[in-house]
């Protein structure tokens, strides 16, 4: 998608996405899974596009779909190897209280993700902005090649750290908040998992929409997602 970055006219990206969506549904897909009728997989993939940044459920997402279950888990998988979308497992050690097992739905291209959508051509709402800290993070530890693995912490009881960066030498917690300015308040999850994870806290990162670099305690910081990834 980086041919986008010289598509300036607003019109031109809406047109030039539909396109690619269209290339990539009736050439690559196609020869990808050898899916003969497109309509079911279309609706499949605006179904899904609109569940970025929520856990999967792969029921919903079939009878939202007029699809069976076992076909809708067979879509997303053709999404996955064709890395247009991708699934965020949960964070697998009980630090607080019972954890949620189901994992997350994420696009890797939110220009993508906003034609599919029709959610518009800004990150303005949450759902987009996390979608994107999301995928930026992904591309950035796989290019790098990073040991590194990107989870998320969300217990039953309703806490929850949006991404969690589990290193060789323990973890890095990552929360988003799509407004431009943070408070101490902010970092009380992060806090009560610093507590809870011991040794293994490393720190914790808010990643806002503002343009001042914040600390806010030795291992706490607020930085904006503009001078985060570039």
């Amino acid at each position: 998608m980086a041919s986008l970055i010289h598509i300036t006219d607003p019109q031109n990206r809406r047109f030039w996405l539909k396109d690619y969506a269209t290339a990539y549904l009736e050439r690559d897909l196609a020869d990808l899974a050898s899916l003969n009728d497109l309509k079911p997989f279309r609706k499949f993939q605006q179904i899904s596009a609109l569940r970025a940044a929520n856990l999967i459920s792969y029921t919903e997402l079939a009878k939202d779909a007029g699809i069976g279950v076992e076909t809708a888990r067979r879509y997303l998988e053709y999404l996955r190897i064709s890395y247009q979308a991708f699934l965020l497992q949960p964070y697998r050690k009980n630090l607080t209280s019972s954890l949620i097992k189901t994992p997350k739905l994420y696009w890797f291209d939110n220009g993508l993700l906003r034609h599919l959508s029709g959610l518009g051509f800004g990150i303005d709402s949450g759902q987009l902005f996390e979608n994107y800290v999301a995928s930026e993070l992904m591309k950035f530890i796989r290019t790098n090649r990073l040991d590194v693995k990107l989870t998320f912490y969300r217990t039953r009881s309703g806490m929850e750290i949006d991404f969690i960066l589990e290193t060789a030498n323990g973890l890095i917690a990552i929360e988003v908040k799509n407004r431009n300015s943070v408070s101490q308040s902010d970092f009380t999850n992060m806090k009560r998992l610093a507590e809870a994870a011991g040794n293994e806290w490393l720190g914790g990162i808010l990643v806002y929409r503002g343009n001042k670099v914040q600390q806010f305690n030795k291992l706490l910081w607020a930085i904006p997602s503009c001078r985060l990834f570039n």
